[in-house]
């Protein structure tokens, strides 16, 4: 093989098998999801945004083959207790991360078609108002990727 085709190759490679997804400038890092061990009960995915564009973005909505619907929420101190609610879109800053995590802003998933199984992949599509339509798989975990 010579060098040119080894490069495109391994250009190839690091581009279809990378753990984060982008478009226009907007990433998205370390994807998961909650197991889901009865099908039809609710899950929870989480994510980082990462912006690196000069434009802040939203999030609009969040589909998925294996659910009914999926559900933009944020945690939020009311009154001295803890409250999830639903929220029409989760905002993006230019130049910043944007954490989808336990305890902030997440994705609730109704009517789950499937159980999810520690190990399995999610397929998630992102609407974002600026950057468009991002594809992302989560995958299925205890807790996130980057805690011990």
């Amino acid at each position: 093989m010579t060098i040119i085709v080894k490069f495109f190759l391994s250009v190839f490679v690091v581009l279809c098998f990378n753990p984060s997804a982008f478009a226009e400038g907007l990433t998205i890092m370390d994807s998961w999801a909650r197991p889901v061990i009865i099908e039809g009960r609710p899950g929870a995915a989480y994510f980082i945004i990462k912006n690196d564009t000069g434009m802040d973005d939203k999030l609009l909505k969040a589909t998925s083959p294996y659910a009914a619907r999926i559900e933009l929420h944020v945690h939020k101190h009311d009154g001295g207790v803890m409250k999830m609610m639903q929220v029409p879109s989760i905002p993006v800053a230019a130049h910043a991360i944007t954490s989808v995590s336990p305890g902030g802003y997440h994705l609730m998933m109704f009517d789950l078609n499937k159980k999810l199984a520690l190990g399995d992949e999610l397929p998630l599509t992102l609407t974002f108002e600026q950057a468009g339509v991002i594809n992302i798989s989560a995958k299925i975990l205890k807790k996130a990727p980057f805690q011990k």
